[in-house]
């Protein structure tokens, strides 16, 4: 009797772990993948998008009356994505996701503290001669950076801090003025 008792007892725990995990492991990338497919249909690709208040791209804002977001889907498989970024003058930070919510790089405003530069995404490593002639097309390659991704397809997302409507005025304007298209447009 006890024994019976006991299987019952571990099998229960057992299946109550299995199932922790198969929702951990599978809900939140489905959920992200869910996001970024109304935000595709809401904005398109290769294109940034200011994420305002009652828009899908609003979705992934975590602090949206504190933080300005702008998102750009990417699809590499035609070539690499060149964002030119102006950034405002308090805090920023420009996060590169895969479409699972795994962040694949970042960049703020400490690491980089200058008012504008160039991110080329290659989704596998790209020919030097390439990257030279993408920097060379903005300006100088010292406001470039090159990041390899090992996917075709993710999200850019850049945030900025507002600590009053001023600065939320010039952390949208810097956002509005920055660019996310194919390196070869």
């Amino acid at each position: 009797m006890t024994s019976t008792r006991t299987f019952w007892a571990v099998f229960t725990v057992l299946t109550a772990i299995a199932a922790h995990l198969c929702y951990i492991l599978f809900v939140p990338p489905q959920q992200f993948q869910t996001k970024l497919d109304t935000i595709l249909t809401e904005n398109g690709i290769n294109k940034l998008t200011l994420a305002v208040p009652g828009t899908a791209a609003a979705s992934i804002a975590e602090y949206p009356g504190e933080l300005t977001y702008a998102l750009c889907l990417f699809d590499l498989s035609t070539g690499p994505l060149r964002i030119n970024a102006r950034v405002p003058d308090q805090y920023w930070a420009l996060e590169v996701y895969n479409t699972r919510g795994g962040t694949i790089y970042t960049l703020n405003d400490k690491q980089a503290p200058r008012k504008q530069f160039s991110l080329y995404l290659y989704d596998d490593d790209p020919d030097p001669e390439a990257i030279v002639n993408a920097a060379n097309s903005v300006g100088s390659s010292i406001n470039s950076i090159t990041v390899l991704t090992g996917t075709q397809t993710g999200i850019v997302v850049i945030r900025s801090a507002a600590a009053n409507r001023l600065e939320a005025a010039r952390s949208a304007e810097a956002l509005q003025n920055t660019s996310c298209t194919l390196a070869s447009s």
